[in-house]
């Protein structure tokens, strides 16, 4: 509370944060827009079969998509193109030195990346359109029909990953955890509604029974992640003093936290946007499919082959998103350029040793972490009682490590403008003394 107090004390973080609320709030409201050209009731219906991998586009595009709305994909396809264009970048030799070269090539990549969002935006509107083929109205040609729907939902998606972009430089954080955290918060009235609705199945006390267990359950579980979230290990590095002509020379000693939850939540997003990817295609393109293959990648998330495929991803991203943040090697090199060392452990080899144990470490930790927490719901949605907690896990890894990311960001973005203001006055008072 005291970080947030003191955000919205200061005036260029408050302005960021009345931003970021306003564009949520315009998102909101356009999943109140029906698409033109699709008769609602059945294009609802056709949606309602679509599964988890409609529940997970639901929660992504806001309930844009149950509303049968023009932003109904949401952020799914800008998803889609993000984790294409960070395989590539990785993959192509070219990509990945343009990718090094600072904020020039981060430009480059950034238009890109939009580039990808827009293609993506049409290919996935295209399938859309396939999908709620016998869901076009009556009342005006068809085929007018289908284009009018097709470009309102390519122009609803690209304006969400418009609305991304937006939130990353005006916002006050990552645009897709603030998105992605309004979408499970808004969805969270409906998941109560269905705790009502097992209630009455289940009788009064058996219900009262599980609306409790569920409710300890959940807190316990959101208390944990944000502890997990939270916790980190400090490596303390000392750095020896350098003689320059007359003065010997030291740079401060520092203190560099280490979160056990190095990536944080987007290894959770990317594995569960790719998982469903086939899932997706073929819901939207052959929804009345009767092969084997296909009725088995339609309704992967309730086969036991989604989770092993799920933890694959789950894994690979993880170790690519923690390298990202803690690059052993790197950390390594600067320290001993600098002529440091970590407290307890000899420079040069052995540093590197350290780091690198640390970082297997501290990734097996949010490995384990992360698929613990997404698994067990998957297993317990098996059975009859807790059916509807696939994504329980996820959702709660999402919220609270959204939500300690963000905690993280005002945090920083106070301090930057703490320093701006003690700089502004040694300027002054510089100015006033040459006076």
């Amino acid at each position: 509370m005291s970080t947030l107090r003191e955000s919205i004390n200061t005036p260029e973080i408050r302005r960021k944060i009345f931003f970021s609320c306003i564009m949520v709030s315009v998102l909101c409201v356009l999943t109140l827009i029906p698409i033109p050209g699709l008769d609602r009731s059945a294009a609802m219906e056709t949606a309602a079969g679509w599964g988890s991998v409609g529940t997970v586009i639901n929660i992504l595009s806001l309930k844009a998509l149950e509303n049968i709305s023009i932003t109904s994909l949401g952020i799914y396809p800008f998803l889609v193109a993000s984790i294409v264009m960070q395989i590539i970048t990785l993959a192509v030799p070219k990509l990945r030195n343009l990718a090094q070269l600072g904020d020039e090539g981060t430009k480059v990549i950034t238009k890109l990346t939009r580039l990808a969002s827009v293609i993506a935006s049409v290919v996935f509107a295209a399938l859309y359109c396939v999908g709620m083929r016998n869901s076009v109205t009556t009342k005006i040609n068809y085929w007018v029909a289908i284009v009018i729907c097709g470009v309102t939902v390519a122009v609803g998606s690209a304006f969400c990953g418009w609305c991304v972009e937006l939130l990353n430089n005006k916002g006050i954080g990552d645009g897709l955890t603030i998105i992605i955290v309004a979408g499970i918060l808004r969805n969270i009235p409906h998941e109560i509604v269905k705790c009502f609705d097992t209630a009455n199945v289940l009788g009064v006390v058996p219900g009262l029974i599980y609306a409790i267990f569920g409710t300890i359950c959940t807190a316990g579980l959101l208390f944990l992640v944000l502890l997990i979230n939270m916790g980190e290990k400090k490596l303390r590095i000392i750095f020896s003093k350098r003689t320059q002509g007359m003065k010997q020379m030291a740079m401060q000693n520092q203190v560099i936290p280490l979160k056990v939850t190095q990536a944080g939540i987007m290894p959770v997003i990317y594995a569960m946007v790719i998982t469903l990817l086939p899932s997706a295609i073929i819901s939207m393109v052959a929804p009345e499919a009767d092969s084997a293959g296909l009725v088995i990648w339609k309704n992967l998330p309730t086969t036991v082959y989604y989770i092993p495929i799920f933890v694959v991803f789950l894994v690979f991203f993880t170790s690519i998103f923690s390298m990202m943040q803690f690059n052993p090697y790197d950390i390594s090199n600067q320290i001993k350029q600098n002529g440091g060392f970590i407290q307890g452990v000899k420079p040069g080899k052995p540093t590197s040793q350290y780091l690198m144990s640390v970082y297997s470490n501290l990734n097996s930790a949010d490995c384990a972490y992360l698929i613990f927490l997404c698994i067990i719901p998957m297993i317990l949605n098996a059975f009859p009682i807790f059916s509807g907690l696939a994504f329980g896990g996820i959702g709660l890894v999402l919220v609270g490590g959204g939500f300690i990311e963000m905690k993280t960001l005002l945090d920083n973005a106070v301090k930057t403008e703490e320093d701006k203001l003690k700089q502004a006055g040694k300027d002054k008072r510089r100015k006033n003394y040459k006076k």
